[in-house]
């Protein structure tokens, strides 16, 4: 019985030691599998195989969630692999497990300063300080957050702390150099490089930044000095060669930027592309397309599968309107990758030269879809809606284009553009100065603030501004254009009309100074003298239908001014033969057949013309317009909406069809879309600005109504009609003594055009 007893007691006391045994050695199981998952990741870390460190780390966190250490080097094992998300979301992971590890803290602080959310990181910052006053990387992360609050003094003095705390740190140093060098303290910026140098001389950042530095204060034999000694410190590998190369090129030197060019490509080491494709670079940016192509079918034949060298080869010929072999190259591309992205990118470029809207769009959509913060790739979706005559969704992508990207500066003139039409000050400005900012000497940008002024009625900071246009480019012709409207509309004729033989001089197919000119010889009454100039200029333009056709039609107005019809029927009718597209000589005829009621001959001509050639756009635009004129609006209408479904940017069509549904009581609002379609396609027609303004006016919108006519007077002050507008909008607008000049004006030119009765009543109203 005692034995018994004894051997249970045994058992009653064994049980207990066992489980803790097992226990026991589960848990050092678990540890050692750690340690041999962590030991695998280290290795493979040391051999650069970073996918399979992944893994490890990922096995030995799961089997220790806890150890903050093990999801701190996950972390710098994915910013190596540059994935900068999953490098957060560890290191966050090891501050959340232990939020005493403070290098930690600082890799979540310093992630977030370059996802510019700055608060979160100044906090980062702060609490590494608060347990670490003297701690150098979080003085570094603070300054950085000073830096995004716009606070480089403050960014300075942190960096000086630093520096003293560790006068041999050099990632100090040369943050220092960086920030005094945007605070415009150049000599202490080029104090901190110098030590930066003499920290580390084989690095080649302080060297290259120095460089700039010398550049910019215009000290270029120093710069180049820098230069060359990075490459005896650190030798002449092609880095260090490619920066020089780049310094001679900027500097107009291209000889020996060539020659470096080549000796880095000399240097190249096997397998190394890239000098090969900095070489190809710098021959296309020289024009010099063989050489180019040579440079980068040796790249090529180093990495004969490498598709981006394909992609920078089918760029080339693209560059250079070789468009056939661009196409080839870029669909061998797309045969092994349908989703390289740079390649559709291009295809849908290729397309959109083609005027292949549709795929070319597709294209674009794949781009933007598969790379969500691609620019460019919403930049030029947004010029295939304005090539389709979509602006609105072209707005919105140029928006998020620069958005992206602020400093996309063709997006930002394309916006300006945008906004100037609609007469959105606030939106133009803001563009405007955003690409005068990225470009301040740019002509297009600078064209684009003088048409602000305009816009602002501001005329002496328009005058200003395409004034400093022309110092910059002198032969750049439609600054003389802008010029010569601000004199005009200001009567200043004579100095117009120099402005506007200028612009001709310079460019014999800025054909609305031409139509300027004319219109200014009409005005005074010399009509042997606008004729002439009509005939002389025909010369320079034998090759432009476009141009010819203008010709003929101006000719034909001075002839109508002349009172000889039949003469001006014929230069309208030439006109129409040249160049179909052009809106001005349909109305002009239709104003003739009008004069002599010959509607029903006119309109069976045009559509004997439709039976043969139902697509024939100029047809059903001349069938409208006719009808128009015969005062049968609702019959126009079909023949307006026809020529649009045959092209939607048709912007005559779209001018007639905006102002028949505004003077029949349309739907207003389509109205506006149309007559904001027409001034797109046609930005410089009095007609066009004429119609826009009257629908302005429909919808009481007095100030841009006065805004539109003022802009179609400075093109055709004569005109009656627009004058009668322009008296009527500032009549609504509560400016009598404007509204009484400008209809006095359109009666004296014409006591019957259409409205002369209104016109009357409205002066007896003002008068009274």
């Amino acid at each position: 019985m005692s034995f018994t007893t004894s051997k249970v007691r045994f058992l009653y006391w064994a049980v207990p030691v066992l489980a803790v045994f097992i226990l026991a050695a589960g848990c050092a199981s678990k540890e050692e599998k750690k340690g041999e998952h962590l030991e695998k990741a280290r290795e493979y870390v040391q051999k650069n195989e970073l996918k399979k460190a992944v893994i490890e780390y990922k096995n030995a966190a799961q089997l220790d969630p806890k150890d903050d250490t093990v999801y701190y080097e996950l972390g710098d094992t994915f910013l190596k692999l540059k994935q900068g998300r999953e490098a957060f979301q560890a290191f966050s992971q090891a501050a959340s497990v232990n939020p005493a590890n403070l290098k930690a803290q600082l890799k979540v602080g310093q992630i977030l300063l370059l996802g510019k959310q700055t608060e979160e990181a100044r906090k980062k910052a702060e609490l590494v300080l608060e347990k670490e006053p003297q701690n150098v990387e979080a003085l570094s992360l603070l300054s950085g957050v000073q830096l995004q609050e716009r606070d480089p003094d403050a960014a300075i003095k942190t960096l000086e702390k630093a520096a003293s705390l560790d006068p041999n740190r050099f990632s100090t140093q040369l943050s220092l150099a960086r920030v005094q060098l945007l605070a415009g303290d150049l000599d202490k910026s080029e104090e901190a490089y110098l030590t930066a140098i003499s920290l580390d001389p084989e690095s080649s950042i302080p060297y290259i930044e120095l460089s700039r530095l010398y550049a910019r204060k215009g000290e270029l034999e120093k710069a180049e000095e820098e230069l060359k000694k990075l490459i005896d410190a650190s030798g002449p590998n092609y880095q260090n060669l490619y920066a020089l190369a780049l310094f001679y090129e900027s500097t107009k030197r291209p000889e020996e930027a060539e020659k470096t060019y080549l000796q880095a490509a000399e240097s190249a080491s096997e397998g190394e592309v890239a000098p090969f494709m900095s070489l190809g670079a710098f021959y296309a940016r020289q024009k010099s397309y063989d050489k180019a192509l040579e440079a980068m079918n040796k790249a090529l034949s180093v990495k004969k599968d490498d598709l981006n060298v394909q992609l920078a080869i089918a760029q080339l010929h693209f560059d250079f309107k070789k468009m056939e072999q661009a196409e080839a190259v870029v669909d061998r591309i797309l045969e092994k990758d349908q989703g390289h992205i740079g390649a559709n990118f291009l295809k849908g470029r290729l397309f959109l030269v083609r005027q292949d809207y549709a795929n070319a769009l597709e294209r674009f959509n794949l781009v933007v879809r598969e790379s969500p913060r691609n620019a460019m790739g919403y930049h030029f979706r947004a010029l295939t809606y304005i090539a389709q005559g979509e602006p609105k969704l072209a707005q919105q992508d140029l928006l998020k284009a620069v958005e992206l990207n602020p400093r996309l500066l063709d997006a930002r003139l394309l916006l300006a553009d945008f906004f100037l039409r609609e007469r959105n000050q606030d939106l133009a400005r803001e563009q405007v100065e955003a690409a005068l900012r990225l470009a301040p000497r740019d002509v297009r940008a600078l064209m684009a603030k003088g048409n602000l002024k305009i816009l602002e009625r501001d005329v002496k900071g328009a005058e200003a501004a395409f004034k400093q246009v022309i110092e910059l480019s002198p032969s750049f012709a439609p600054a003389y254009v802008r010029l010569g409207l601000l004199y005009n509309l200001s009567k200043q004729r004579d100095k117009a009309l120099n402005f506007f033989q200028k612009a001709l001089e310079l460019n014999p197919r800025q054909t609305d100074a031409l139509a300027l000119i004319v219109g200014i010889y009409v005005a005074d009454k010399k009509f042997d003298q606008a004729l002439q100039t009509c005939e002389a200029h025909k010369q320079k333009l034998a090759d432009n239908p476009g141009g010819l056709a203008l010709i003929e039609y101006l000719q034909g107005n001075v002839f109508l001014a002349k009172k000889d019809s039949k003469t001006a029927e014929a230069h309208f009718r030439k006109a129409i033969d040249t160049e179909p597209n052009l809106l001005s000589p349909y109305v002009a005829l239709a104003k003739v057949y009008m004069s002599e009621k010959r509607f029903d001959e006119a309109i069976s001509e045009y559509e004997n013309i439709l039976a043969k050639n139902p697509n024939y756009l100029a047809g059903y635009m001349a069938l409208g317009t006719l009808y128009d004129q015969k005062g049968e609006g609702e019959k126009a209408e079909p023949y307006y909406r026809k020529a649009l479904e045959i092209k939607r940017d048709f912007g005559p069509a779209a001018n007639n069809l905006a102002w028949n549904l505004a003077d029949r009581g349309g739907n207003i609002d389509e109205a506006l879309t149309y007559a904001q379609i027409a001034k797109e396609q046609m930005p410089n027609s009095s007609a066009v600005m004429d119609t826009l303004g009257w629908i302005y006016y429909l919808k009481r919108s007095y100030l841009n109504a006065i805004s539109e006519f003022q802009d179609s007077l400075a093109r055709d002050p004569e005109n009656p009609v627009i004058n009668y507008h322009m008296g009527l909008a500032y009549f609504k607008n509560n400016q009598p003594d404007k509204a009484q000049e400008y209809l006095q004006k359109a009666l004296s030119l014409d006591e019957t055009f259409d409205g002369a009765d209104e016109a009357k009543k409205v002066l007896s109203e003002l008068k009274g």
